[in-house]
Order: C-alpha cells, then structure tokens, then sequence
C-alpha cells in the first residue's frame, strides 16, 4: 500500500538524516527496501552513507588476531552461520557446508600440519618479512590459528563458483561477527593443510568437495583497533 506524504513534512529512513518529502515519491526495491525516495541523487546521500551501520560495519572490521581465552557463545555462531547462508551463490546453489571446531587440540593439530607444508613453500630469499614468518613457522608454540577459541571451515562441492560463493558467506560471517562485538580473520595460511585427504575427513569434509574458507572468531583481547585507511578505489577505466 502506497504510503501518503504530506508537504513539507521530514522522514526518518533507517536512521538517515531527515528526509525533505519532496524527495521521496519513487518506490524502489533497492537497499531501503519499500521505502519511496528518489535515489541516488538527493542531497543527503553522503550524511546517509555515513550513518548506515552496513557501511559503518563494512568500513570498521578488521582482522583480529589475539583473542581473550572465553568460548564464542552458541547463539552467536548460529547468528554468524545465518547470516552466511544470505550470501549470494551462482543460480542460487548454496553450495557451502560449515565446519566447526572449538576444541583447542583439533586447532593445533590441524595449525601443526599446515606449518610444515608452509615452509616447503617459502622461497629461499633474503626477505625480512619471510625470515620472520619462517622462524615462527619454526615456533612449536606458533599456532597459525592464533589460538581462537573457534575456527569455521566453509566447504562446498567442488565446481566453477563454489569459491566465490563460499567467500561471500565468509565475509557475511565476519560482518555479522563484528556487529556482534566478535573479532575474526580469514586464514589463508592454512589452505594447504585444510584439503589434505587427511584433514578433510577430519573435518568431516566428503572427497569431492573442497575447503574455500578457513576462518578464526573470538572476543579480542584488548578491544577493536582502528580499521586502517583504504586507499581510494583505483578506476581503470569508465564505460558509460
């Protein structure tokens, strides 16, 4: 049912500045949902991206990687696995399947595999930031997990989009886990252990799926840190 508008009269939208009447009018299905505005070119816009907690978010998480010794609570995760599960996916598949482990000698049993097939990798080159990883990879108390109380493995059956679908319902689990007050990070140093026939039947994974995601949750220990800055988008090019 269309909404009535009186003249001169201001909306709240999504706790955006207020809106003049005057700009609203145009029903569209866009990310204020019903709502009738004439988008994008009302003057408010930057005020109402500023305020919108999807971009605040988006713009605020960061990658967390020293965690408080406290379980992430079990409504929570099911918050995080919901959320994932809204990700878009190619035709609508939904391919991705979740693993969870809390148990603290699982993590170091799989981070204790991934270490060694890591070091195989490294370049032989005198590079300080690689001298430094290889002597932690090194570290028997070196645990690629950062010792989370919680890591998700995001699989699916193995096919063209499979990645790209379960990448997206990993950044909506990380999303959802900060406006939760909960920090992750996304650990790509453990995609060589992770699909490793031995791993994968660990983690309950079948044969011909494949791990896309390895992700880490937990309550940061001192807080959120400022995001860094973001250099500007770099255009390669304009078409219109």
């Amino acid at each position: 049912m269309k909404r009535s508008v009186e003249n001169g009269a201001k909306h709240h939208v999504w706790g955006a500045p207020l809106l003049d009447s005057s700009l609203l009018g145009q029903k569209s299905h866009g990310f204020l949902g019903n709502c009738f505005y004439k988008p994008p070119e009302f003057h408010y816009l930057a005020n109402f991206m500023s305020m919108n907690p999807v971009i605040e978010a988006i713009k605020s998480r960061r990658a967390i990687r020293s965690y408080e010794d406290k379980p992430v609570p079990g409504s929570a995760i099911q918050t995080m696995l919901e959320a994932a599960t809204y990700a878009p996916s190619a035709i609508n598949i939904q391919p991705w399947k979740f693993t969870i482990v809390t148990k603290k000698e699982e993590i170091k049993h799989i981070s204790d595999i991934a270490k060694p097939l890591l070091l195989q990798t490294l370049p032989d080159i005198a590079d300080e930031g690689l001298i430094r990883f290889r002597s932690a990879l090194a570290n028997p108390q070196y645990n690629v997990f950062y010792n989370a109380p919680l890591v998700v493995f995001i699989s699916g059956a193995k096919s063209t989009y499979a990645i790209n679908d379960c990448s997206m319902a990993a950044q909506n689990m990380m999303l959802a886990a900060y406006t939760l007050g909960i920090g992750s990070c996304w650990i790509g140093t453990a995609n060589l252990a992770i699909n490793t026939p031995k791993v994968k039947a660990d983690l309950g994974v079948p044969e011909d799926h494949e791990v896309f995601a390895a992700v880490i949750f937990g309550y940061p220990k001192g807080g959120f840190p400022k995001a860094p800055e973001k250099r500007p988008p770099q255009i390669l090019k304009r078409i219109d």
